[in-house]
């Protein structure tokens, strides 16, 4: 309820993203009917062995790369075939530590050693029906996190559970296990600290759980290779193929490649190490507490530190000083082209930029400067993604880009050094009136219908638009105009002239969740439909106006309502409860008496 507006909006655009449903039936397009493609939400599984690195860290070589440096068994093989000591120690860097099968990872998931020791200790002592709805949502999360790499549960929920398959990376859903992990290790302490349990039986338990995890720590510093192969199942592709392909010598490649492995097991055998030492202090803490020999507040604060120490530790190598850069690089994370000053000096309201000096649809540099059709999103408009892959996919389709307001284009020479700026004098402009109107079955008639058209003087809108389509009114008239005036992405203002009724393009996307139109300040009845696939269209009344198109989602209003309400029940039962608990009369063994 709390989260209500972010949910209900969320939940809206999912539905015309391409989560959602796919709008073409005949053309071929990368993306299912309904949802994600299984493989490119499989495509971050966490891999079944994976799971040790809840307890040792570098178990599967931590991130892709980065980790080796001058000391690992590359570099010095390397400096032993008499390669200098920094181009050693800059080419192992480069190698990936990682031998997971996820195409690259930016690191494990660690929960603390200290932690894996209490939620074990936890799964012994812990007796009341929490443990067990913690055990059971850890399992799940666990299954479900495996993906492609045990796809039994996976694949249920994927294919029957509403919302599952909207997900980008199901080993995303291992941040619910991480919570649930120290909540657990918490509950534990409270046991062992209560004093309401026999102290000998407690002392076995927490020796199964040391059993546990220091033996796992022990078998990874002593055998690593038992259970651990250290490499991919592409490994000798990659010796044959990248690392030969570097040095020109395969002998050395495969060198390189067992050497490569060998520092995989140092990183897991010195992290083996390190998670042993931090079980060895939480267990005896644990059993120094039993045997009365410290207070309950000496063994949490000693726990409290060490455990701060361990995930410090760790998080550092991910999150350190070298991961911070000047704040003017924040402020301006790109520099400014010659050609995007140039383009700047246009003052015109939005239009847009189309750059190709690096892939358009990935590359942000150009939204950053101008208003782009191109840049960057993990849930796109599933039409605009249709569009783009149907119009731009083998080449650019240039009565597209007109109808898309595209008035500059970037290009540069085939070397990358230089840039030049093509002015697109056909480009359509914010809006325009068209004098002919042509009506297709489908989708697919309509995507079909752009393959050539001149967007300013014909429009394709869907049959089922019609109803909203007065054609006894709608005239053309040359003289007519209409231009914007005023621009904000949640406030466009309009002015037009027309004689007589006339049916008006806007070169806005068409998202019917929550855009409403004003005509000289009044709420028109006639709805805006769409146009040419995906955009904005409206007939408009004859004479002069002014338009103004607003949005204001019903669902973002009334869940900010309903968030409002939710939030306040909240406050009011954690306060009762609060009450309830503090004015509760206490038995003498300190436990609330019960009616």
């Amino acid at each position: 309820g709390v989260n209500a507006g972010s949910l209900w909006t969320t939940y809206e655009y999912g539905q015309e993203s391409i989560r959602g449903k796919s709008n073409l039936t005949s053309t071929d397009t990368n993306h299912p009917s309904n949802g994600l493609d299984k493989e490119y939400a499989y495509d971050w599984s966490q891999g079944v062995g994976e799971n040790i690195t809840f307890l040792v860290p570098n178990a599967y070589g931590g991130a892709t790369g980065g980790a080796l440096d001058e000391n690992s068994e590359v570099a010095k093989l390397l400096l032993a075939k008499g390669i200098p000591a920094d181009q050693a120690a800059g080419f192992a860097k480069q190698l990936p530590t990682y031998w997971g099968e996820k195409r690259f990872t930016s690191g494990p998931f660690y929960f603390g050693a200290i932690i894996c020791f209490l939620f074990v200790l936890g799964l012994f002592v812990v007796k009341n029906r929490i443990k067990w709805w913690i055990l059971s949502a850890v399992m799940l999360t666990l299954f479900l996190s495996f993906g492609k790499n045990f796809p039994y549960i996976s694949d249920l929920f994927f294919n029957y559970f509403p919302f599952y398959n909207k997900f980008r990376a199901v080993e995303s859903i291992l941040a619910v296990a991480g919570l649930l992990f120290p909540i657990l290790a918490v509950l534990a302490v409270k046991e062992v600290s209560s004093g309401e349990h026999d102290s000998s039986k407690l002392i076995k338990d927490t020796l199964k759980a040391f059993y546990i995890t220091a033996g796992i720590s022990l078998i990874i510093l002593i055998i690593p290779t038992l259970f651990l192969s250290f490499k991919t199942t592409a490994h000798t592709e990659f010796v044959q193929g990248f690392l030969t392909q570097q040095t020109g010598d395969q002998n050395l490649a495969s060198e390189i490649g067992n050497a490569l492995i060998k520092d995989r097991i140092s990183l897991a055998r010195t992290d083996a190490f390190r998670s042993l030492v931090f079980i060895v202090i939480a267990a005896g803490l644990i059993w120094l507490l039993l045997k009365k020999k410290i207070t309950a507040q000496v063994t949490f604060i000693v726990l409290l530190a060490a455990i701060l120490v361990d995930m410090w530790g760790v998080d550092r190598r991910y999150l350190n000083n070298e991961k911070f850069i000047d704040k003017a690089q924040i402020q301006q994370p790109f520099q400014s082209r010659q050609v995007d000053d140039l383009i700047k000096r246009d003052e015109s309201l939005n239009y847009r930029v189309f750059d190709l000096t690096s892939n358009p649809f990935t590359s942000v540099e150009a939204s950053y400067f101008h208003h782009s059709i191109g840049g960057y999103h993990a849930a796109k408009l599933k039409r605009y993604q249709e569009l783009l892959e149907n119009q731009f996919g083998k080449s650019f389709n240039e009565d597209v880009l007109d109808m898309l307001n595209t008035k500059y284009v970037i290009t540069s020479d085939e070397k990358g050094e230089s840039q030049k700026i093509q002015n697109r004098a056909t480009a359509a402009g914010n809006a325009w009136f068209v004098p002919k109107i042509t009506y297709v079955k489908n989708a697919d008639e309509e995507m079909k219908a752009l393959n050539s058209f001149d967007p300013k003087k014909e429009a394709f809108v869907d049959e089922k638009y019609k109803s909203m389509i007065d054609a006894t009114k709608i005239g053309y008239d040359g003289n007519s105009f209409i231009r914007l005036i005023s621009y904000h992405p949640d406030l466009m203002t309009y002015e037009y002239s027309t004689g007589k009724d006339a049916l008006a393009i806007f070169s806005e996307i068409y998202y019917d969740k929550g855009w409403n139109a004003y005509l000289d300040g009044e709420k028109t009845t006639t709805p805006y439909f769409r146009a040419d696939y995906l955009l904005r269209a409206a007939q408009l009344p004859g004479g002069n106006h002014k338009l103004e198109f607003k949005f204001e989602p019903k669902s973002y209003y009334t869940g900010e309502i309903i968030s409002l309400i939710a939030s306040i029940l909240l406050v009011l039962g954690l306060g009762f409860a609060i009450y309830k608990e503090v004015a509760a009369p206490q038995s003498p063994k300190g436990e609330a008496v019960r009616a």
